[in-house]
């Protein structure tokens, strides 16, 4: 997703924070420093990655997601190993590494490293070079390292899950990638060019672009991505309907209420409109809500009026 954000949505990142990431990596986008770039799940450390190679000098970007393979295959996986190294290895394989050349190599989400692969790779980043499984000669690393992490990493390091002379050594430069609810502007913007790449119809409200704006999107911009995937793939539009789906349970309407400058009774409206979508019936949806037939259809009256 994210080298398609970077040719064509960039622009549509507009807050201040945005601005100021941008402005950050521009600046660093050819320097060999190590980058560090944390943030909390689904924020886009990706996209902010690839944005820094689309406007570096190196060639290219290879994504390694130190979470995507098993420890005892992450070592042959990465390094390659020679014929014979181990039971199995009919030939040579050079290894994912090499394939980032002199571009940048961007290990994502280093955090998830066992304490015995982050001691290896401290020498290896240090001396930018490796060995092979099996073989007696070194091979040197011409890329330029970029890595990611959760936001709780510098947690993790105070609490020996992750070795501080490693942390020191990958973040010269860190770069913290805010989630949404700290720049709640970008959301429209996501949402709209999310919709736009998967040809979707837009067609809310400024109450259903308020709603969006309030809802606490936890998962970030993967949320809001998966979000518009699942619209595209039932053949939906974009429409008020669509969005009372996101309040999905009180605990998310609670979290937007209070987050939010919306009234309680807009919230409860939306809530009240999704569980009608939900269940079809009058009846169950009083009964849920605890409150009699009559009252809720004194709301419902209430609701086509204004």
């Amino acid at each position: 997703m994210e080298r398609d954000i970077v040719s064509t949505g960039i622009d549509n990142l507009i807050d201040k924070k945005s601005l100021e990431i941008r402005e950050r990596i521009e600046k660093i986008a050819n320097l060999t420093t190590n980058v560090l770039i944390y943030g909390e799940t689904g924020v886009g450390k990706d996209f902010w990655a690839y944005y820094l190679s689309e406007f570096s000098r190196f060639n290219g970007i290879l994504n390694l997601n130190c979470g995507d393979v098993p420890e005892t295959l992450l070592e042959s996986e990465w390094f390659g190993y020679k014929r014979g190294a181990f039971t199995g290895a009919n030939r040579d394989y050079d290894g994912k590494w090499k394939q980032a050349g002199d571009g940048i190599l961007f290990l994502n989400q280093i955090d998830l490293l066992s304490l015995n692969l982050q001691s290896r790779l401290l020498r290896i980043i240090e001396r930018k070079k490796y060995y092979a499984l099996g073989s007696n000669r070194e091979v040197d690393i011409g890329a330029r390292f970029i890595f990611s992490a959760d936001d709780d990493i510098e947690d993790k390091v105070r609490t020996g899950e992750f070795r501080q002379d490693l942390f020191f050594r990958i973040s010269s430069y860190k770069i913290r990638i805010p989630p949404l609810r700290e720049r709640k502007i970008d959301i429209l913007p996501l949402i709209l060019y999310f919709a736009r790449r998967a040809g979707l119809q837009v067609n809310i409200s400024s109450k259903g672009m308020k709603s969006l704006k309030s809802y606490r999107w936890n998962g970030n911009i993967r949320e809001i991505e998966n979000f518009i995937h699942n619209l595209s793939v039932l053949g939906s539009k974009l429409e008020d309907d669509n969005i009372y789906t996101l309040y999905r349970n009180s605990v998310d309407l609670m979290d937007s209420v209070k987050v939010s400058d919306i009234p309680l009774a807009e919230m409860e409206r939306e809530y009240i409109m999704f569980l009608l979508r939900k269940y079809r019936s009058k009846v169950k949806v009083a009964d849920i809500l605890k409150i009699s037939r009559k009252s809720l259809y004194n709301k419902l009256k209430q609701y086509e009026k204004s």
